[in-house]
């Protein structure tokens, strides 16, 4: 496999981790929300817990180069990063569209 179509499979599993991630849950939206105090002690953690794990795999993903190893975050991971993200707004009841007016 060539570097340029390691470079290209590379930024497409990160676009589709970011774009899985978002479909959930806006990061951005979270750590602000979290930061106000807008959420219950115990989503708070949960919430602040989900984007440090999604910042972490983020990272992890983005440092890998053609000669690291391209699994340093594992799909499992990412999915169940995905996972909690479901289960976190099933919980919570979070919405990106509801969270812009806050």
């Amino acid at each position: 496999m060539s570097e340029e179509s390691i470079s290209q499979a590379r930024y497409e599993r990160i676009g589709r981790f970011i774009y899985a991630f978002q479909r959930h849950a806006d990061p951005e939206q979270l750590r602000a929300t979290t930061a106000t105090g807008l959420l219950a002690p115990d989503l708070a953690e949960r919430a602040a817990s989900l984007v440090r794990r999604y910042d972490e795999a983020l990272d992890a993903l983005q440092r890998n180069g053609p000669d690291a190893a391209p699994d340093a975050v594992s799909d499992d991971q990412l999915q169940a990063i995905l996972a909690d993200a479901a289960a976190f707004v099933g919980a919570s009841g979070w919405t990106n569209e509801a969270t812009q007016d806050r």
